[in-house]
């Protein structure tokens, strides 16, 4: 290829990167709802020494995220909720969300037990990033569960940005915790457009230093 071909092709190739830029630039995020298809979740070392009343499924706990929307319609049976109980008054269950990449977190999504003395009276969050640095906490009191059909409480959120995990501690009154679901919708964190463009020019320029020269 003469050098006159290389550097139209170059050009052309520019011209490509540029407008690939401008598309991505104009492009909206579209939020994405975080359940079992796309994080995990396990019972923390934090936990109070307890009985895990009906805590697992199977051995896992899945059931916790298995929410297949945040606007899904939750019944209450031993099959769908978690249920543990502290041996000591202020004892909880620790959870932790491993996301697997990082999620800018708009909303929390609650599906609360439907009466007082098993509910969930508090909840304590700690968002962190994928060094593990703690980048937000949150302390939530959340409603009641609907009844007969349990929906989500929606807790809309200004932050965090950039989580890799989330870590939530439930505690109830006569030590009891029981709930259906915890779900999160999330965006996820891409570097800004202006990255993609600098990183394509500055290898474009690279070639045509070499072959247009």
């Amino acid at each position: 290829m003469s050098r006159l071909s290389i550097c139209s092709w170059l050009a052309v190739a520019g011209l490509v990167c540029g407008i690939h830029a401008s598309a991505l630039a104009g492009t909206v995020q579209q939020d994405v709802y975080l359940n079992l298809d796309n994080i995990t979740v396990a019972v923390g070392p934090n936990t109070s020494p307890g009985t895990f009343n009906n805590t697992f499924s199977g051995g896992t706990i899945d059931k916790v995220i298995d929410a297949p929307s945040a606007d899904a319609e939750e019944f209450h049976n031993q099959t769908t909720h978690i249920w543990f109980t502290a041996d000591d008054p202020g004892g909880g269950l620790e959870l932790v969300f491993e996301f697997g990449t990082d999620y800018d977190i708009t909303t929390l999504h609650f599906w609360n037990y439907t009466a007082e003395g098993f509910d969930v009276d508090n909840i304590d969050f700690s968002f962190a990033n994928s060094l593990g640095a703690e980048v937000g906490t949150l302390s939530i009191q959340p409603d009641l569960g609907s009844s007969p059909g349990i929906r989500a409480q929606d807790i809309p959120l200004a932050a965090p940005l950039n989580v890799r995990s989330v870590t939530a501690f439930l505690t109830g009154s006569n030590q009891q915790v029981d709930f259906q679901n915890i779900g999160f919708t999330a965006t996820e964190s891409v570097p800004e457009p202006g990255t993609f463009l600098l990183l394509g020019m500055t290898g474009l320029l690279g070639l045509r230093g070499r072959s247009c020269g």
